[in-house]
């Protein structure tokens, strides 16, 4: 056992050493998600590894979902397709965590109208507008399907 986290141990300090591969966590209670992504876009998931030996197997899944499920979305908008797609290609846990955000939200009591009107005040380029609608009604299917919708 101490082998194993001795290797686990010796992988993360090696991965974080080389310069071409960018290193991403996020860390989310009670999951943990824990993964890089190459030069070449594949996502290699480290969750046994490196996060505390906690892997989101629920989490990991979702989070794919989310983001091949925002990515088809993203592409009924022509205008800003490739703003969408390479903003989540680029920073997959920015979009995961404003969708967590909104579940926050929903369970805080705010219905999503109130959510959309106040992300409103902040968005004022299209992009961003489409960006909280995808993510907006994403999140309730991925990240918190046991929030009812308070409209």
């Amino acid at each position: 056992m101490k082998l194993l986290h001795l290797s686990a141990a010796i992988t993360a300090a090696t991965i974080s050493l080389i310069p071409s591969l960018h290193v991403r966590a996020l860390a989310t209670e009670p999951n943990y998600l824990c993964f890089f992504k190459t030069n070449s876009g594949k996502v290699v998931d480290l969750s046994d590894s490196v996060c505390q030996g906690k892997k989101s197997t629920d989490g990991t899944k979702n989070a794919k979902a989310f983001i091949e499920a925002y990515k088809s979305q993203a592409m009924k908008y022509s205008d800003v397709r490739d703003n969408l797609i390479s903003s989540i290609q680029s920073s997959p846990e920015e979009k995961i965590q404003q969708a967590k955000g909104v579940c926050t939200d929903l369970k805080a009591g705010l219905s999503m109208d109130e959510i959309e009107e106040d992300q409103a005040d902040e968005n004022v380029e299209r992009a961003s507008r489409i960006n909280a609608s995808i993510v907006n009604n994403l999140a309730t299917k991925y990240f918190c399907q046991d929030v009812s919708m308070n409209n």
